[in-house]
C-alpha cells in the first residue's frame, strides 16, 4: 500500500517536474542557470564525451563537477565505469578553476556520514547522489537537504551548499 502511495505521488508530480526543468518558476539566478544550462543541457558536445561515452547520467555528473569547480572530489563508494571516467576526467579540470572546496560523490553502495556530508555543504562544497532509488541514498538525501539548495530527480539529485538559499528543486534529471 505505501509503496503504491509513493507510486502515485511520483506519477503526480511529473508536471511540476517537467514545468520546473525547463526553469519556470525559478527565481535564483544559480538555480536557473545550473537548471538549464548544466542538469538539462542538451546541447554542445564536450571534448571528453567521446572518453564517458552515451552515459546521459555521466554525461550530467561531468558537467555538474565542471560547473561547480571543486578543489578536491570525493567518491564514497564504487561507480560505475561511465561515471568513474567522468569523474577522473573532470577532476583536475575542476581544480585548476576551483570555484568550490569540496564535492563528494554518493553512490547507492556509499558508506557515509551524515555529518561528513554536512560539514561539506556548510564549508560551500556539494553532494551528487547518482541515484536516489536506493533507500539509505533517498534517507541520506532527506537528512542533508535542509543544509542546502537541492535539485532533486526521481533518480540523481544534487546538494548545493554555501550561501545559497534551502531550497528544493523537483525536475527530471
Amino acid at each position: 500500500m505505501n509503496s503504491m502511495i509513493k507510486w502515485l505521488r511520483k506519477i503526480a508530480s511529473l508536471p511540476l517536474r517537467a514545468w520546473r526543468s525547463r526553469g519556470f518558476g525559478v527565481h535564483s539566478p544559480f538555480a536557473f542557470g545550473f537548471i538549464t544550462g548544466v542538469l538539462r543541457s542538451n546541447g554542445g558536445g564536450y571534448y571528453a564525451y567521446e572518453s564517458i561515452g552515451s552515459s546521459s547520467q555521466a554525461r550530467r555528473l561531468y558537467r555538474i563537477i565542471l560547473s561547480l569547480a571543486p578543489e578536491t572530489v570525493v567518491v564514497t563508494g564504487p561507480l560505475d565505469d561511465a561515471c568513474s571516467v567522468a569523474v577522473s576526467l573532470s577532476r583536475s579540470e575542476a581544480a585548476a578553476a576551483s570555484r568550490s572546496p569540496k564535492l563528494a560523490v554518493v553512490p547507492p553502495e556509499a558508506v557515509v556520514g551524515i555529518s561528513y556530508l554536512r560539514t561539506i555543504l556548510a564549508a560551500g562544497g556539494a553532494v551528487v547522489f547518482t541515484d536516489i532509488r536506493d533507500a539509505r541514498s533517498a534517507e541520506i538525501l532527506a537528512e542533508i537537504s535542509p543544509a542546502g539548495m537541492a535539485f532533486a530527480g526521481l533518480r540523481q539529485a544534487i546538494v548545493v551548499g554555501g550561501n545559497l538559499p534551502r531550497q528544493t528543486f523537483p525536475l527530471l534529471i
